[in-house]
């Protein structure tokens, strides 16, 4: 199976997550765009949109596998952090938003390919 990003290219693009939760995540986000995308993604592994998509996916299914609580707000004075509970979005809700920002339309499609 191919991971579409490596740690050294997460942590420069996000970098929220630890090194170890962040290996245990990024299968399944590999395997989710690998699914999605009917193996055209994989064609494509090396491809930077790619990369940062499942980079964002890894954050969005460590949030949700933690309950699901979202950052609503963070103050830094006395730190203060507020979490809000995400019941109007879901996990699929932020992986096709975040796959339609990042990867080609074409690599999504569900029809027939007219060659």
């Amino acid at each position: 199976m191919t991971f579409f990003a490596d740690y050294e290219f997460y942590k420069s693009v996000s970098g929220s997550l630890g090194e170890e939760e962040f290996q245990k995540i990024v299968a399944k986000v590999s395997a989710y765009i690998d699914r999605i995308t009917f193996g055209r993604a994989s064609e494509h592994a090396d491809d930077e949109r790619v990369k940062r998509c499942c980079c964002e996916l890894c954050d969005t299914l460590s949030e949700v596998e933690s309950g699901g609580l979202r950052k609503q707000s963070e103050s830094v004075g006395s730190w203060s952090v507020t979490y809000a509970n995400s019941e109007n979005t879901s996990e699929m809700s932020f992986a096709r938003a975040a796959c339609r920002v990042w990867l080609p339309a074409e690599w999504l499609y569900r029809g027939v390919d007219r060659e």
